[in-house]
């Protein structure tokens, strides 16, 4: 088992790090996807030698073409196929003849189609069982690993380098992902689209992502599983390392057929997967959204010791509505301690509201905001503090002054110092009492372009601002989750 991982990870590394490529259905109409798919490795900046193979062309895109896979000048690390279902499985066989050890097919047409489609699907499995050979897909959007400049994909869609890999059955899916990992202000390590799953499963790339220096956390979308046990197997050694989080589809027979003709996936019963996900240490979430937000809490948190949580907010309906996802998502809103209160009634207005969540109903400014956040936090009562709108803590006069001189600029760059400033304290908060300051606000910015930037900023930090009241809720709940079921899988 050991030389068949080993043997596993160097094919896949082939695929993820490729020194050479070989397209095969390069063309230069723009309108099929063989222009563009080859493009966006042109345009995304791949570094390596690059060979298209087209019968009937001699150059595109200023490289020379070759008539077929027998003419390259070498053994290329990998192949990418794009040309008609038909076709695939003897190009296939003549990419084994010649060597190639990994491809990426991303031509579609095969078993989510029709019984002909399973056929040639089928014949293309043989073919790697026969030859050693593995490939993605058939019927993938393509990989993507920014460390490497490789954007082998159909959706021109350049994330910068960064820790999040995405596994999902759907390229429609892991499009969307790569976009919100972008705007989230994070990078991705490897994108993968893994379609069909006719050779390699998704785990075989969570397996690989494991042991992956640039993927600090695996986002997973699964519509069925090829082989449930084998993944949940491996799911339960990768969670030792770093945290998967998955969204599963095909909760309802509705969306068990949609998934049945999208990637020919077996759904599975629900109630089986929750209970595999809590065995194997996976944090399930329910919607898309959850994925990139849990993704980004694992990055940006030290896990917490419990569920109990202290939830300081700068408005009453924000705090209500955290407590209401606390509660629904299994946290625990403590009651706080007498000691507590009267601490905060040190230098809280009157009017506070007494309790958790401490509503600072517009009475405490700048300095005093994160004094709160620091007496809620170091209690022995919490595990950890969700903070609800930092925009009282920022030193608002400059702002004020920079506004009555015109200085729109000055302002903007003094409302990023000042946030920067506000997550950096609340970082030295989080490492001196080992728990988690999980933040949510609307967006303090005069514009895109600035929301842009403090997001970025943030994340260059390692810091995340969540952007409604129930999503640093959901945020927690991961976070908890998780650590619970390395606390109990420890020994």
């Amino acid at each position: 088992m050991n030389n068949e991982i080993s043997d596993l990870t160097a094919k896949l590394k082939l695929i993820f790090e490729p020194r050479s490529i070989a397209f095969l259905g390069a063309t230069s109409n723009p309108m099929k996807w063989g222009f563009r798919i080859f493009a966006n490795i042109v345009f995304g900046g791949y570094q390596g030698r690059l060979y298209p193979i087209n019968p009937t062309k001699e150059e595109i895109m200023g490289k020379q073409v070759y008539r077929s896979v027998a003419e390259l000048p070498e053994v290329p690390d990998l192949a990418v196929i794009v040309i008609p279902p038909p076709g695939v499985p003897k190009v296939l066989q003549e990419c084994a003849d010649k060597g190639i050890k990994a491809v990426v097919v991303i031509t579609a047409g095969f078993a989510e189609v029709d019984r002909a489609g399973e056929g040639l699907q089928a014949e293309m499995a043989e073919i790697a069982r026969h030859t050693g050979l593995r490939f993605i897909g058939p019927n993938t959007d393509g990989i993507v690993n920014p460390h490497h400049k490789l954007y082998a994909e159909m959706p021109p869609i350049f994330p910068y380098a960064g820790p999040i890999s995405i596994v999902s059955q759907s390229g429609n899916i892991v499009g969307t992902m790569m976009r919100m990992a972008i705007d989230s202000g994070f990078g991705c390590a490897k994108c993968i689209s893994s379609g069909n799953e006719a050779d390699l499963h998704a785990e075989d790339y969570i397996r690989y992502l494991a042991d992956d220096p640039q993927t600090k956390v695996i986002l997973s979308y699964v519509e069925g599983f090829k082989d449930g046990s084998r993944y949940f197997e491996a799911a339960k050694e990768v969670t030792k390392k770093k945290p998967i989080v998955m969204l599963k589809t095909g909760e309802t027979p509705a969306g068990a057929i949609a998934a049945k003709s999208h990637t020919a996936s077996l759904a599975g019963l629900d109630t089986v997967v929750d209970a595999m996900c809590q065995q194997s240490g996976i944090v399930r979430v329910r919607h898309l959204d959850e994925l990139v937000d849990a993704g980004t809490a694992f990055l940006c948190h030290q896990l917490p010791r419990g569920r109990r949580v202290g939830i300081v907010t700068a408005g009453g309906g924000w705090g209500v509505l955290c407590a209401d996802a606390c509660a629904k998502l299994g946290l625990d809103v403590v009651r706080f301690p007498p000691e507590l209160i009267e601490e905060l009634n040190g230098f809280m207005p009157p009017w506070w509201s007494h309790g958790n969540p401490v509503d600072m109903v517009a009475g405490i400014f700048g300095e005093a905001v994160l004094k709160c956040v620091e007496v809620v936090l170091r209690s022995p009562a919490v595990d950890g503090v969700i903070f609800l709108g930092i925009m009282p803590a920022l030193p608002m006069e400059q702002f004020s002054r920079a506004r009555m001189l015109e200085e729109r600029d000055r302002m903007r760059e003094a409302m990023l110092s000042g946030i920067i400033k506000i997550f950096e304290r609340l970082k030295e908060m989080s490492a001196k009492y080992d728990k988690p300051i999980v933040v949510g606000s609307e967006p303090i910015a005069f514009g895109a372009e600035l929301a842009t930037k403090i997001i970025r900023s943030l994340a260059d930090r390692n810091c995340v601002s969540y952007d409604m009241p129930h999503k640093p809720a959901a945020a927690f709940a991961s976070l908890a989750k998780y650590a619970e079921y390395l606390n109990q899988n420890s020994q």
